[in-house]
């Protein structure tokens, strides 16, 4: 083989290389993007289960007193206000569980 052809040769294999480098380099990128928003994501899940569970504990708090009290109406409320603060603790786990299933 010439030098001639050879140097064709390499120059076309760098060529080659290149454009899958940069292929490489935009999928890289487009991945790294999305696991940013999907950190994002469960970064705000993580502020709000601290505040769901900070509601969680002042009803938590309260059981023995509204118990106390005797008033029907008081310890329903309570009882409505602890399941609604569980669902939406649950529902933020599982948002962040969904995350994480995307990070795969």
């Amino acid at each position: 083989m010439s030098d001639q052809a050879e140097l064709k040769k390499l120059n076309d294999e760098k060529k080659a290389l290149n454009e899958k480098q940069k292929a490489l380099r935009e999928k890289l990128n487009a991945g790294k993007s999305e696991r940013a928003e999907v950190r994002k994501a469960q970064a705000v899940c993580r502020k709000d289960s601290i505040t769901q569970k900070a509601a969680i504990r002042e009803l938590s708090a309260s059981i023995y007193n509204t118990l106390k009290s005797s008033d029907k109406v008081a310890i329903n409320k309570l009882a409505d206000d602890m399941m609604e603060a569980a669902a939406e603790l649950s529902g933020t786990i599982r948002k962040f569980a969904e995350t994480c299933e995307d990070e795969l």
